[in-house]
């Protein structure tokens, strides 16, 4: 039983650094494949501060608040 119990010990030691180079690669990736073309088209299209041309300037218009913000906030539920 002796055996048995340090194979599984020396097992578990081999499959948790598996498991730590596996997540490192597969999260690589993921980051270049995926997070990284997202960011870029991102940064390549977006207008968040509305800065480019034939953007409208000046102060946008907001949606008018409810009558009673009370009732508004228990419907978001």
């Amino acid at each position: 039983m002796l055996v048995l119990r340090r194979a599984w010990e020396g097992w578990k030691r081999i499959a948790h650094r598996l498991g730590q180079f596996q997540a490192r690669v597969l999260l690589t990736l993921f980051y270049f494949v995926v997070l990284a073309p997202f960011a870029v088209a991102l940064r390549l299209f977006a207008d968040p501060l509305a800065i480019k041309p034939g953007t409208p300037r000046g102060w946008r218009d907001r949606p008018a608040s409810p009558a009673d913000p009370l009732a508004a906030a228990a419907r978001q539920s």
